[in-house]
Parts: C-alpha cells; structure tokens; sequence
C-alpha cells in the first residue's frame, strides 16, 4: 500500500501545482470584521467586503444571509446592510422563507468594484432545544461564531484569494482577532467566496495554548477550568493522527472554545478547526472523545459521499487512535466501543433507512445519532472483512487512504466511488454489507472485529425512551403530548399539557445511560423542576468485553 500511497502523492502534489498557480491569478477580495465593545454581553460586529469585478443583474438575489440557527429562539439580529459600487449605493428589496435565508436582490444592475457592509449583533439569544453551537455569541468581553452566522454570501462566481483583516480598536487594548486560518490578517487561500461561512471566528482578550501545527484558543477568563492539559493531549494526538493518516506535512489545525447553555461538550468541524463547547459537567477531561472524533474529520472527511461515512469513520476511529497512540487505555477504547454499541443496538429506530436521516434529522435524537453509530459498526464490519480475506495484512484504513488520495488530488467523491472500492476488495460481499446498511439493516461486527483481545457478549439494557410522544420537544412551545402510563416520565411527575424547557442535549442523554434528563417544568402558572432517566423496556444488546490476560501488545496489533 505504501507504493500506491506514494503514487497517489506525487498525483496530488502536480494537482496542487495547477492550484497554486490558478490562486496566483485568482482576484483579491477584502473582508474587514470590526467587533465592538461588549456591554450587557451584546456586541456589534460589523463586517465590510469589497468585492472586484462584480457583474450582477437587477432583480435577482445578490446576497444571502442565514440569520436563523437551529435551537434558538429566535435569529440574530442584522442592524443594517448596504452595497454600494461604483456608480453609487444600491437600492434593495429583501425576501425571507420564514427561518430560512433572507435574501436581497438590487433594484439596478451591479458593476465593477463593490464594497458590501453591515452589521450584526452579537448576543446570547435563549436556546430551546437542541442545534448547532454556531451562532454568534457573547463570552465574557469575547465574541466568536462560525462563518454561516457571521458571513453573507454574496453571488459572485468564481475562485477569490480573500484578505481577511481584523480592526479590533473598539474591543479594549490587547485584544485581538483570530480565525480558523491563523491569527490576526491572514490571506485566505483561493476559493469560493462561500468558503469563508466554513471558518470560525473568535475576537477579545485571547488566551491560547500552542504546538507546532496545532493550537487552541479560548477568551480569557472564561471556561470553569484550565483547558490547557486537555489541549496539551489534543497536540500530542494531532501529530500522531498526521503520520496514522499518512499526511507528509502536519497540516495546521486549531480549537476554539466557547461556552453553549444546552448542548454542552459537543462543537462543530470547520476548516482546520474545530469549535468545541464548554457548559455543565464539562471538563477537559471531557474533551477528548469529541476532539478525537472532530479531529479525524481533517483528513477523512466527504460530506458528498455521504454523513454515513464522514461521521461513522469518525466515530470508528475518534478513540481507536487515540489508543494507539498511547493516549487512551484498553479499558477507556473498550468504554467508547460500548457507548456507541449501546446506543446503536438498544435503538428503536436503527433501522431507519438513511435516505431518510437528512430528512429526519433534526426530528428524533434516535434518527439523528445514526450516521454515527450505524456508520462505525458498518466500517467496524468492513474492517474484520478486509483483515480476515488478507490475513491481517490490510484494514479498512487502506481504503480510506485511497479516499484521502482521491480528495488530495481533487477527483470527485461519492458514494459510488467509495462502493468501487469495497467491491474491489471484497467482491459483491462487501457491496452487500453496504448495501444493507443504507437500508438499515442491522450491522453486527464479528466478536473480534474490534481487535483479538476483546471479544462480544450479549446482555440486557434499557432503551432511549422519553415516556411521551417525541413531537412534543420538536415544537416551539415544547408542550407533553402522548404521556405513556406507567413511563419513568409519567413516575416523575409530568404530565400531558405541561410545558418544559431542557438544558441538555438529548444526544448526550441518549447516549448515557445513568444520565438524567432535567426539565423546567410550568403547569397552570407554576414552574418547577422535574428529573428522570429516560429508559424504556430492557431489550437484548451487543457489548464487547476484554478478554482475560490479553496484552496491549496483542490489543493493538
């Protein structure tokens, strides 16, 4: 494999030649973030690009924002817009689809160099339910958000080499601006516009802690403990997963760290980064899993072949590595194989077909976890194939090295190219499998497919339930529907016509089963707290269990 591999790079690199010179010639446009003060933890960010050669007709959709994250109560607030180009401003009309993109369309064509400004607020909007940790946001005298909440897009075609720049004068004297590429201005390498919604963006008195290629940054003073030994193993783990995933180069990565009120511990993968969350029961500790899996997504990750691939490898990997590398024990890798096996065998709706997840997916917690735990028990099965039909001498990770060649050098992803690739190495086989997973049928790795010291077992556990109807906390109010007599929901006081707001993530309760689901609860005028684990029936499941006397040497071999 390693000849192929290197076949595969010398590709790449004359790919990235005709990259380099397509971004030599690419026109540069400027954006310049100016965050103001943070008083009453609100801030104005105002955001200018100028933009070169714009060719844009009247009447069509020009710019775009999405002022709406999944979860919150409401959007973000926009203080003002304006373009502006050479003749002059340009007038707007604005359209919205209730909480999808607004969009502005100008009354009279657009030509030549234009200059786009407007403002946003940064403030800490109430969260109802579970989303995506992206909007902008107030920390301490701080603020960060990714690039979807912060960016409007503007439709212009074409690769742009991108001068991102910082004026931080109005924040307070020794803050400072950083992003996903680097600290302060950067130049951001050519591409679409649109790249710029994948970075994140943080602002303030920035503490970081560095390591070669990797670094992380937080705002002074404001996680409830001392992120840097956490962050510490995360450099470790960074340049170990480089040579694993055979990067000739340790490519820069960074963690942004921010406070989030309800889904806490979790984050969101961007460009070379990753914006992880802290809150209630998080600690560095904590981290890791997540950073390992977040992590992984830097050299393994196709969002065009599919979430089943992205997110299941990440998973399969985010504490196998680690293991290997002499961070994680036996016992702490062989923890999160159980977590994820629990919540992939004990779910009621595993077999959800996964044309359906995208659709669902924000729908169930128990659809939504399924990319990841269906995924890695799929490529945990592929993985015990490949090794059994080559005696041991080729894994799954040979094919996903194909993948992350394929990416380097710019050949399109898909599903079919990944399916080419199990067929050629395990015949219809292994097409079957896929196959079947995609249907959602059940995958069930072999009793040593996670490696020879640990083995399968069966037992009893109880699966995620909520005790009433899931539609409930789908709704905006959350009101009790469908109470089930006799549900652990039912036992600790609640209701039907109860309205109940949560500060926990349903997929971290999902996944935990001693952990409690805490709810405030109102009933005709009063408020109260209620509590309980969200379990059902006891249903037969898969765990895995180690095997007596097996060394570590054996384990990882």
């Amino acid at each position: 494999m390693r000849a192929a591999w290197r076949v595969g790079a010398i590709a790449a690199i004359l790919a990235l030649g005709g990259v380099a010179q397509a971004a030599a010639e690419a026109p540069l446009a400027t954006v310049v973030i100016r965050p103001g003060k943070v008083v009453d933890a609100k801030a104005p960010v105002e955001v200018t690009m100028t933009l070169p050669g714009v060719d844009a007709p009247a009447g069509r959709p020009f710019v775009s924002a999405g002022l709406f994250t999944p979860g919150l109560s409401r959007p973000a607030e926009l203080l003002d817009l304006s373009v502006r180009d050479a003749a002059g401003p340009v007038p707007l009309t604005v359209e919205s689809a209730g909480d999808g993109p607004r969009r502005w369309s100008p009354a009279r064509a657009i030509r030549g160099q234009t200059v786009l400004k407007y403002t946003l607020l940064a403030e800490n909007i109430p969260a109802l339910s579970g989303g995506p940790p992206t909007a902008l946001r107030v920390d301490g005298e701080g603020v960060s958000g990714v690039g979807g909440a912060l960016m409007i897009t503007p439709d212009v075609p074409g690769d742009h080499r991108i001068a991102l720049k910082w004026d931080i004068s109005a924040m307070g004297r020794g803050f400072e601006g950083v992003s996903s590429w680097g600290d302060g201005d950067v130049i951001v390498p050519a591409g679409p516009l649109s790249q710029l919604g994948r970075g994140v963006y943080m602002a303030g008195p920035i503490e970081r802690e560095t390591h070669g290629a990797f670094s992380a940054v937080w705002i002074k003073g404001q996680p409830p403990f001392d992120p840097r030994p956490s962050m510490q193993w995360t450099a470790r783990l960074h340049s170990f997963m480089s040579g694993y995933f055979k990067d000739t180069t340790e490519p820069p990565y960074r963690v942004f760290m921010r406070f989030n009120p309800m889904n806490a511990g979790g984050g969101a993968a961007l460009t070379h980064s990753f914006l992880v969350t802290y809150g209630k029961d998080v600690t560095g500790e904590s981290f890791k899993a997540i950073l390992g899996h977040e992590m992984t997504h830097t050299w393994t990750a196709s969002g065009a072949v599919g979430n089943w691939y992205s997110e299941g490898n990440a998973v399969f990997y985010q504490a196998m590595i680690p293991w290997k590398a002499g961070l994680f024990t036996t016992d702490q890798y062989l923890q999160d194989i159980n977590e994820t096996a629990y919540r992939y065998f004990t779910n009621a709706l595993r077999d959800t077909p996964e044309d359906q997840v995208v659709p669902r997916f924000w729908e169930d917690t128990r659809i939504r976890v399924l990319p990841y735990d269906r995924g890695a028990m799929y490529f945990a099965v592929l993985n015990g194939k490949v090794r059994r039909a080559s005696s041991g001498r080729r894994s799954i990770d040979d094919l996903i090295l194909v993948m992350m060649q394929k990416a380097r050098s710019r050949e399109p992803l898909s599903e079919q190219v990944w399916v080419d690739l199990v067929r050629q190495e395990l015949g219809e086989d292994g097409v079957a499998v896929h196959r079947s997973m995609m249907a959602g049928g059940l995958m069930l790795p072999e009793s040593d497919d996670f490696g020879p010291c640990f083995r399968r077992t069966t037992t009893k556990m109880r699966q995620f339930d909520l005790g009433f109807d899931n539609a409930s906390i789908v709704s905006n109010p959350k009101v009790i529907k469908g109470l089930k007599p006799g549900s652990e929901a039912e036992k600790a006081g609640l209701r039907n016509g109860d309205i109940v707001t949560y500060g926990v993530a349903l997929d971290a309760v999902q996944g935990d089963i001693g952990r409690k689901l805490e709810m405030k609860v109102t009933r005709d005028g009063k408020t109260f707290d209620v509590a309980y684990r969200p379990r059902g029936a006891e249903v037969e499941t898969y765990q895995w269990e180690r095997v007596p006397d097996a060394s570590d040497p054996i384990c990882k071999s």
